[in-house]
Order: C-alpha cells, then sequence, then structure tokens
C-alpha cells in the first residue's frame, strides 16, 4: 500500500473549522494487481481530516495494477446539517512511495508533469466545450449536430505531430 496525505485548509492557511471536509478517492473501474493477482474492486475510500485540516490514508498503489489505473479524487465540504457546500474533483495516479495530493493531482491534462497525465486518447465528441481540458475535442458541425460523424481513426503520436504541430 502507499500512503497518500493531504491537508484541507482556507486561502489564509487555517483549518476550517465552520465546514467539514471530507475526501473521497475512487479507483477508476476494478483491476487486479500485478504481484499476487489481488482483485480490487471501483470503490470509494472515504477520509475525513484531522481538526488541524491534514489527513493520510493508504491506497493501492496505481502503478502495480495491470490495466490503466487512477483514482479519482472528490473533496467535499459540507454545512453543520451534512448538506453540500462545495466541491472538488480531480485524478491521481499513485506511484509505489504514495505521496501528497499537490504532487499526484492532475488538473490540467496532457503533459501535466507529476501525479500522470489524463489519458490523451480520449475524445469528446459536440458542440459544447468537453468537461475538462485533456480531452480531444471532435466539433460538431452547428449547422447539422445529428449529422453522423462515422468512426474516428485511432492516431499515432506521428499523425497528431504531423497533423497538429
Amino acid at each position: 500500500m502507499a500512503t497518500v496525505t493531504g491537508n484541507l485548509k482556507d486561502i489564509g492557511g487555517v483549518a476550517m473549522a465552520n465546514r467539514n471536509g471530507i475526501v473521497k478517492f475512487t479507483l477508476n473501474a476494478g483491476n487486479i494487481t500485478a504481484s499476487g493477482g489481488g482483485i480490487r474492486p471501483e470503490n470509494t475510500q472515504t477520509v475525513t481530516p484531522g481538526s488541524d485540516g491534514t489527513f493520510s490514508t493508504n491506497l493501492e498503489p496505481t502503478v502495480s495494477m495491470l490495466r490503466d489505473a487512477w483514482y479519482t479524487v472528490r473533496i467535499e465540504w459540507l454545512d453543520e446539517e451534512g448538506n453540500l457546500i462545495a466541491y472538488l474533483d480531480f485524478q491521481i495516479r499513485v506511484p509505489a512511495g504514495g505521496g501528497t495530493l499537490s504532487e499526484l493531482a492532475n488538473l490540467t491534462g496532457i503533459g501535466s508533469g507529476p501525479g500522470g497525465g489524463a489519458n490523451p486518447w480520449i475524445w469528446w465528441v459536440g458542440l459544447t466545450p468537453p468537461p475538462a481540458r485533456g480531452y480531444i475535442w471532435n466539433y460538431l458541425d452547428p449547422a447539422d449536430p445529428d449529422r453522423e460523424t462515422g468512426p474516428i481513426p485511432e492516431l499515432t503520436l506521428g499523425d497528431i505531430i504531423t497533423r497538429w504541430w
């Protein structure tokens, strides 16, 4: 297991006593570990930070899984009645040595550096922009939004460099 740590604080660096923060880690899909053949289901592990805002949890390293794996991290801030006030979603890929959320977070998509990048082959097909950066956007013709676009051929890295750079 790998230890992942972080802290929830306000923009002044103070623990947020007036908001109840929780951190949820969800594996993207069921998977199998490379050593020992352990099965890991898609499920969520919830962590409640301490009064100082810090937290620590143990997660299965994604680098030891046979299929492409990442955790979706959802940080929620709740009011006193347990109602959602605000949230933040992002992905992390966990190395064998673990790390902090700031080291592992993938907030920008392709080529984001530490923490791995988003899958560079995810396509967003539609008239509206993708829900996040890191998608390849296949913009439909606004004059005919229902037109069948047909299959999109798989491109190699060389194709991408040749066509877009």
